[in-house]
């Protein structure tokens, strides 16, 4: 079912195959690192294959850099600095594949609709708001 979502993903905002893949393995990885557990195991229940590919993206996180700014973000911004310090990360090591800030932007839409037709309901905007900091950043009102 994850492979439906990174083509449809790949279609959709002109991404290769694979840079689709890394860019879903990140979001996962930092949504099943930051989000709240129970909303997580729902979604990767509810989404075939997405733990296994939120592992994947678990290499993205490891040996990371993000700069003065992240580094300071993490270590005063509590929960929501932690969480914006690994975006902060993984957004440099993504756009070294030729994956930008607005590729990503341009894919949180294309799986809200992807979960939402799997689920019934909006359980991915369910999961997102629970990420601290980020969650209102991510999820805006229609």
């Amino acid at each position: 079912m994850i492979q439906d979502l990174i083509e449809r993903c790949a279609d959709r905002i002109g991404l290769t195959p694979e840079q689709a893949r890394t860019a879903l393995a990140a979001a996962l990885c930092l949504i099943e690192k930051h989000a709240d557990a129970a909303r997580v195991a729902e979604l990767f229940a509810a989404v075939d294959g997405a733990s296994d590919l939120a592992v994947e993206g678990s290499t993205m996180t490891q040996n990371k850099s993000g700069g003065l700014v992240a580094s300071m973000m993490k270590n005063v911004g509590g929960a929501g600095g932690a969480a914006m310090s690994d975006a902060m990360a993984m957004g440099q090591k993504l756009t070294r594949q030729g994956i930008t800030a607005a590729d990503m932007q341009d894919i949180l839409p294309v799986a809200m609709d992807f979960v939402q037709g799997v689920t019934g309901r909006d359980l991915l905007r369910e999961v997102l708001v629970t990420v601290p900091g980020l969650g209102p950043l991510l999820t805006p009102e229609d």
